[in-house]
Formats: structure tokens, C-alpha cells, sequence
């Protein structure tokens, strides 16, 4: 089982034969590499050695780094992981609208049908999951009826209530931006291993985001997050804990399911970033495989 690694206290992270070794004040300890999913480093006087950085990238291990509010801030991915990146990226290029707004179509159909499960768990009322059907139902290619923002505000309002604010800066809103960067990175890492550059995406095309792919396929997977917040609201108090930030890093091992199959995100995305690839080779929007949740 791949694991998540979350450094708090480690003061020196090192790779010795294959084994990390986090290192503090009388203590070291060793985890195999090849063990390793993602390492979160959330210590601002914690030192990695450059050996370290490039055993764990040659490893396909995704590094997570935090700032100083305890929020990931960057990620180190490898580059040139991918046997073939010009071929990757050239395929990248020829992408048509026509057939980029057919994949924001069912990216964008997924990810309202997953707020809508989410909101399940919330048990809101028969007439608002209806109308969350309704809203899947209705996005066309493009997404050009904009039914993303229409599904975005019944959610939050339904979900955290209708005096909830996006990007304020309370508990709720840090706790979302972690997960958030928690699984963008891990699309990231995914793609990138897969030979795509992260900077052309399909619908998102800010000049200043070096990861609109990742923020393109991560749609689906949000409310994961949202997820994680109803189950752990009690324990929301008035900033991000330790153990808080924890769990929500651990949200790569929670379970998806992908054409019926249930298995871990961190498998999921792979499977996910993997059919992606078969649906442009195939010029086939059918082979896309959306992750949905329980």
C-alpha cells in the first residue's frame, strides 16, 4: 500500500539505499521509498538534500510543500518522466475545441453528479438533488450554458448554508484550499508522468497557471473534500490543527470508483490521467473514465 507522509517535526529529510530518513532532535526515522505516494512537508526549518529531492522524483514520489500558514504552496514534480513528451505534447497542441469542449462536457457532468452524492450525505431534500440531475442532464459541449456555476451555488448554499462565503478566511475555506491543493497535485504528478504539460488545458487557460490541465481533471474530485468537511465539522474549530491537516492529506486514500470499480484516488487519478490519454489517441470521448464517489 502506497502511504502518505506528513513532516511536521523532522528537521533534515535524506535518502540513504532506497530509505527515507526523517530525521529530529534524537530521533530518525526510515520509510522505503518505494512505499511512498506523496510526502507533505509542513515545517518551514525542515532541510531536504538535493539527493533526497531527486531519489523521491526518480521514484515518482509526489513532494508537497507548505508555506508558512500551513497551506501547500508547491509542488516538485520530475520532468521528463515520460518516454515520449514532444510526441505528448504535439497531441496536446492538435487538440480541437470541438474535441476539448466534449472532455470539459464530461468533466463537467461528472463533477456536478458527484456534488450531487455529496449533497446525499448531507440528506438535503428530494427537490434539490432533482434539480442537481437536472443540471447534469443539461450541460452541453463547452459547458457553454454555464451550468457548472449554476450546480456550484445550489451546492455550497445546500451544503455549508446560504450565509457561506467561498475564499473568506475561516476554518471551512483553509480546509478546503489544503484539500484542494492536496489533489491537484496529485493530478499533477499523474499527468506529468504521463508526458502531458500541465500548462495547456483543455478549458482552463489562465497565462499565469503553470497547472490548468490538473485544474481541469481535478474538477471532478472536489467534493471529496466536501466531504471530508461534513464528517470532520466538529473538529473545524477556528484554525487548521495538526491533525486536521492530517487527515485531509490522507484524502489520497480514500475510495472512487471508475468504471464501477472502487479503488484508492491515488490509483483512481492514474486510471483516470491513463484513459485520458485513450480517449484523445482514439479520438474518442467515451474512453474518458470519470472517477465518481460512494
Amino acid at each position: 500500500m502506497f502511504r502518505t507522509i506528513y513532516v511536521t517535526a523532522g528537521e533534515r529529510l535524506s535518502v540513504s539505499k532506497n530509505w527515507l530518513v526523517v530525521e529530529s532532535v534524537g530521533t530518525s526515522n526510515k520509510i522505503p521509498v518505494e512505499d511512498i505516494q506523496t510526502i507533505i512537508i509542513d515545517n518551514l526549518q525542515t532541510c531536504v538534500s538535493v539527493y533526497a529531492l531527486q531519489s523521491l522524483t526518480k521514484h515518482d514520489v509526489n513532494v508537497v510543500l507548505c508555506d508558512e500558514k500551513h497551506l501547500p504552496c508547491c509542488s516538485v514534480l520530475g520532468l521528463n518522466q515520460h518516454y515520449r513528451p514532444y510526441g505528448v505534447l504535439k497531441k496536446q497542441i492538435a487538440l480541437t475545441n470541438e474535441f476539448k469542449a466534449l472532455l470539459w462536457q464530461r468533466i463537467v457532468k461528472a463533477k456536478i453528479d458527484n456534488q450531487r452524492i455529496a449533497l446525499k450525505h448531507r440528506e438535503v431534500t428530494r427537490e434539490v438533488e432533482s434539480r442537481m440531475e437536472q443540471l447534469v442532464a443539461e450541460v452541453l459541449a463547452g459547458d457553454i450554458g454555464n451550468r457548472e456555476a449554476i450546480a456550484a451555488k445550489m451546492f455550497f448554499r445546500n451544503f455549508y448554508g446560504y450565509d457561506f462565503m467561498r475564499f473568506e478566511e475561516d476554518v471551512v475555506n483553509a480546509a478546503l484550499n489544503f484539500g484542494y491543493a492536496v489533489i491537484r497535485s496529485a493530478v499533477a504528478r499523474s499527468l506529468c508522468a504521463y508526458g502531458y504539460n500541465c500548462t495547456l488545458g483543455i478549458h482552463h487557460i489562465n497565462e499565469n497557471n503553470a497547472f490548468n490541465l490538473a485544474d481541469d481533471l481535478m474538477e471532478p474530485l472536489r467534493p471529496l473534500v466536501d466531504l471530508w468537511v461534513l464528517k470532520n465539522n466538529e473538529e473545524l474549530v477556528d484554525s487548521l490543527t495538526k491533525n486536521n491537516r492530517i487527515g485531509l492529506a490522507n484524502i489520497i486514500n480514500n475510495e472512487v470508483k471508475v468504471a464501477g470499480k472502487n479503488m484508492k484516488l491515488h490509483n483512481a487519478i492514474d486510471r483516470y490521467v491513463a484513459s485520458f490519454t485513450t480517449a484523445i489517441d482514439n479520438a474518442d470521448i467515451n474512453k474518458l473514465l470519470l472517477p465518481y464517489l460512494e
